[in-house]
């Protein structure tokens, strides 16, 4: 399925690179404020793709470690209709 992105969207991401490349080129005029935001974003950015990047390790060592994922929802008490187990058991109610 293809992502559905609005006339919105697209036009929300043309004006932030447009504003990016505006400052970018500041930067490389050497504008210290705007090397300084360059750095900003930059760091931003690398640290989503660090996280990106260590999820999908943990990710690929979880399929490793437990095998097909039916396996692991066959205990879900969301996946046949039962109850979740009960970690305190229900008082006697006194009436």
């Amino acid at each position: 399925m293809l992502p559905r992105i609005s006339f919105r969207w697209m036009f929300g991401l043309t004006t932030i690179g447009a504003i990016l490349a505006a400052v970018g080129k500041a930067a490389g005029s050497g504008g210290a404020i705007a090397v300084s935001l360059m750095f900003a974003v930059g760091f931003i950015v690398a640290c989503f793709a660090a996280y990106a990047f260590v999820f999908f390790i943990a990710l690929s060592v979880s399929s490793l470690w437990h095998g097909e994922v039916e396996d692991a929802l066959k205990g879900s008490p969301f996946a046949a209709d039962q109850l979740p187990p009960q970690i305190l058991p229900p008082r006697e109610s006194r009436s």
